[in-house]
């Protein structure tokens, strides 16, 4: 008799037996694997067709299975030595019990999450990583998701052959000092990360006993007192085979591996299993938690990324900055290397990643351009719904709206005053209302080919600036005249800044 018929058979049997005791019974759940895919979501491979429930209790594998979907159960166990493997970007969460007595292995292929609550489980978690090259000095902040410590060896994919292939570091926040570990080896320990990369594409394998889900993980922060802009600097690591969530605004590194990117508390943003993060402190004594859940705070009140790249690469960020209006978000800037563009706020002497606010009418954005170039801002709201906001250069002079163009491209060099930028809130703010023509907000308007200024008599010796909706000056009048001609100007919208002795006024002109 075939395997899949004896079981059928064997069920039938049960179920007639009971009929007429007059038993009741719960359906069970069984994997079998009949079809030999492996694969949980395939009903043919369950006992009666029968996948589990979030309701399920005492899902019996008992065949290798590849759970491919993500999946919510209430307890598992496996009847015989068999393996479970979580594929790439699954999720398994085992609300109550997960027994895994038979010493089958469990997998966690790169980026699978394991949610447990209930026992103790050894698993083998795997984490791709990309080789660097000339073009891309790529590097990861791995953290190591099992309790145990581990040992890099070349068995586990972390050394390869020649030495030079890889490169392992962790920071000394005591000293100040990073630990290359061609020079001292040490042990990877679970709740701290570390940098890595590697000239080849690699494969990280962490085996060993994994945390479970049912009380979150505190971190001792580390804080000695120096000048060095890295003291209180804690790498701190995932210590779970799931996402975890901070308690605390932190860094990540951004895509090319030359700066910090802040992420802001509000935004539950989670850091994914094997993955680090860096976090800030100003005082001994403090305490970060992570946890499976994102931490329950009050209303999100939104937040604006402001992020700077090159105008050929807008997707690959080189610097990023929060301006939030949520109060426990503020984050101190931290910056690592001498030659990426930095973006941030001030407040007194302390530079900002992240500031907080209630409300604004204006808010300063600093930028240092350390190496002369092109830079592109990109502003995006997040859960934030605002009726005005636009970007003044203080030193071309563009007005963008934001609203409708969230991209400024614009020339800089490391002398420019780090006070360039501002950000308006306030439609109004250092926007007189305008005297030039009675009953009217606007001082000019096209015809015939020209923008005519309604009246030039009063603006004596007031300049005209002429920008696009990107914020590209188009033409500058330095002592405006009456009609000014539009030549060699494509039709759209403008934004016409008109500055006298007293006041500065702005509107947009359309021009077919």
């Amino acid at each position: 008799m075939k395997k899949s018929s004896f079981y059928t058979f064997n069920r039938v049997l049960f179920i007639s037996v009971s009929l007429l005791l007059g038993m009741t019974f719960a359906q069970a759940q069984t994997f079998l694997g009949s079809t030999g895919d492996r694969l949980w979501s395939n009903a043919d491979n369950w006992l009666d067709g029968l996948k589990p429930t979030e309701q399920s209790e005492n899902v019996t594998i008992n065949s290798d299975v590849l759970v491919d979907e993500d999946v919510a159960i209430a307890s598992i166990l496996d009847a015989t030595t068999c393996s479970l493997t979580v594929q790439a970007g699954k999720r398994l969460s085992v609300s109550a019990n997960f027994t895994w007595s038979h010493g089958g292995d469990i997998i966690l292929e790169d980026g699978a999450q394991l949610l447990y609550h209930e026992g103790s489980l050894n698993a083998k978690i795997l984490k791709k990583i990309a080789a660097y090259n000339e073009d891309h000095n790529l590097w990861n902040l791995i953290a190591s998701p099992v309790m145990e410590d581990v040992t890099p060896s070349i068995e586990n994919g972390f050394l390869t052959e020649p030495e030079t292939g890889f490169s392992l570091y962790a920071f000394d926040e005591e000293h100040q000092d990073w630990i290359n570990f061609k020079e001292t080896a040490f042990v990877l320990k679970s709740e701290f990360s570390y940098l890595y990369a590697n000239a080849l594409d690699t494969t990280l394998i962490f085996e060993g006993p994994i945390r479970n889900v049912s009380a979150p993980a505190e971190i001792n922060l580390s804080y000695h007192a120096t000048t060095n802009i890295l003291s209180g600097c804690n790498m701190v690591g995932n210590p779970f085979p799931c996402n975890a969530f901070v308690d605390r605004s932190y860094y990540i590194l951004n895509e090319n591996s030359n700066s910090l990117l802040p992420v802001a508390m509000s935004s539950s943003t989670p850091i994914a299993p094997c993955a680090g993060a860096i976090v800030m402190t100003k005082e001994e004594g403090q305490v970060v938690t992570l946890t499976h859940e994102a931490p329950v705070s009050s209303v999100n009140q939104g937040y604006i990324e402001i992020s700077v790249a090159n105008p050929d690469a807008p997707d690959k960020v080189l610097d990023q900055a929060l301006l939030s209006f949520n109060e426990n978000d503020e984050l101190d800037k931290c910056i690592i290397y001498n030659d990426s563009p930095i973006v941030y706020f001030t407040v007194g002497s302390r530079e900002l990643g992240i500031l907080s606010i209630d409300s604004t009418d204006m808010q300063p954005v600093r930028f240092k351009a350390l190496t002369d170039g092109n830079y592109r801002f990109h502003f995006e709201l997040k859960d934030l719904n605002l009726n005005y906001l636009h970007l003044i250069d203080n030193i071309t002079g563009a007005n963008v709206d934001l609203l409708t163009t969230p991209n400024y491209s614009f020339s800089a060099n490391h002398n420019d005053y780090t006070s360039r930028f501002q950000l308006i809130f306030d439609p109004h703010y250092d926007i007189e209302e305008n005297d030039l023509s009675a009953g009217s907000r606007t001082f000019a308007y096209y015809a015939g080919g020209n923008i005519i200024i309604n009246d030039v008599e009063t603006c004596q010796g007031a300049s005209l600036q002429i920008a696009d909706m990107t914020g590209r000056v188009i033409k500058v009048c330095a002592d405006v005249a009456r009609n000014v001609s539009t030549d060699g100007m494509a039709p759209g919208v403008y934004v016409l800044r008109l500055k006298t002795q007293s006041k500065v006024l702005t509107q947009k002109v359309m021009i077919p």
